[in-house]
């Protein structure tokens, strides 16, 4: 493990801050993306509510840069059902945390695996609905 490289008060994970659903600019998928995790050390909170959830072929852009370069990674929050959750391009999520594989909203992490660059755009379209997605590093 190493420490990251970051500014004071800057979180590890970087929030979208446009989305296209299968090419249309969507401010609520936005809204339904842009959720912190719980990281004390920049000020987040913990901001979790499943209501609002976006499916479909997704571009997402993330402003800004993370120090340090690296891989990318999505921490993403999605619907588990019966199906293994994958994307077309990038392949399956790996699901995280003590409830790994249950049904219902879980944490998902998702390795892109192409290198991170600032104002970094992604495209994507994941076979469940999300309620959240964030930017980080591998």
């Amino acid at each position: 493990m190493r420490d990251e490289r970051l500014r004071r008060g800057q979180a590890p994970l970087l929030l979208p801050t446009t989305v296209l659903i299968d090419g249309k600019a969507s401010a609520s998928a936005v809204q339904a993306l842009a959720k912190r995790i719980l990281y004390p050390p920049a000020g987040w909170p913990e901001e979790l509510d499943d209501r609002r959830q976006v499916r479909g072929k997704l571009t997402v852009t993330f402003a800004g840069e993370l120090p340090g370069g690296g891989r990318a990674v999505l921490l993403l929050r999605a619907r588990q059902r019966s199906v293994p959750l994958m994307d077309s391009q990038f392949g399956l999520l790996q699901p995280l945390g003590h409830n790994a594989g249950a049904r219902g909203w879980q944490p998902f992490v998702l390795p892109i695996g192409l290198p991170l660059t600032p104002d970094m755009t992604i495209q994507f379209n994941i076979n469940a609905p999300l309620s959240r997605l964030l930017l980080g590093r591998g």
